[in-house]
């Protein structure tokens, strides 16, 4: 049976109201994590997959994906964090969510000074080079921020939902409890 309109997707909850809770969390949340990952292969070795490493059809040099894979996973991990910041909930995960996006804030600003381009103007060409020392620390430390920003969301289930195993023995000594003590 055809959907008869987009909002058949959503979920309705108790209380009457539409549940977007799914929806938001795939594409506000899953999606930039897994472009984050793509951007990160990127910046690391220049090709999103290895088929595309071997075919080199694009004749764009390395150099130029890797720090076009670095500006994206940047851009990417900012808004992973101002997508998910309202829902920081428990204890400092707000503040946390919000360090690691100035953090990438201050990166994003000092990209320009990991490359440098070479000009010769006898035969109209330029290139394009990373200074591989500075590239290397920036994107370390990234991809260690990108790591860290999963406890925080963790934190307050916006990865793995934390729920106690029902103990049918615990429930049954509640009711028993329950049951002596109020009738």
């Amino acid at each position: 049976m055809a959907k008869d309109s987009m909002f058949d997707d959503f979920s309705v909850s108790e209380t009457g109201n539409w549940n977007v809770a799914d929806k938001y969390t795939k594409y506000k949340i899953m999606t930039p994590m897994i472009r984050c990952e793509v951007y990160e292969d990127l910046a690391t070795f220049g090709y999103e997959s290895l088929a595309d490493e071997l075919a080199g059809w694009y004749q764009i040099p390395d150099d130029v994906i890797r720090i076009k894979g670095l500006v994206r996973l940047v851009k990417e991990l900012i808004r992973l964090c101002k997508n998910t910041k309202f829902a920081m909930t428990k204890g400092g995960t707000k503040k946390e969510l919000e360090d690691f996006e100035k953090k990438l804030v201050r990166i994003q600003k000092v990209i320009p000074m990991l490359y440098e381009v070479y000009t010769n103007q006898i035969k109209k060409t330029r290139e394009f080079r990373i200074i591989q020392s500075k590239f290397d620390k920036v994107l370390e430390e990234v991809v260690q921020i990108k790591s860290e920003i999963n406890e925080p969301l963790n934190k307050n289930d916006l990865i793995f939902t934390h729920k106690e195993e029902f103990d049918p023995r615990a429930y049954k000594k509640a009711m028993m409890e329950r049951m002596a003590n109020k009738g």
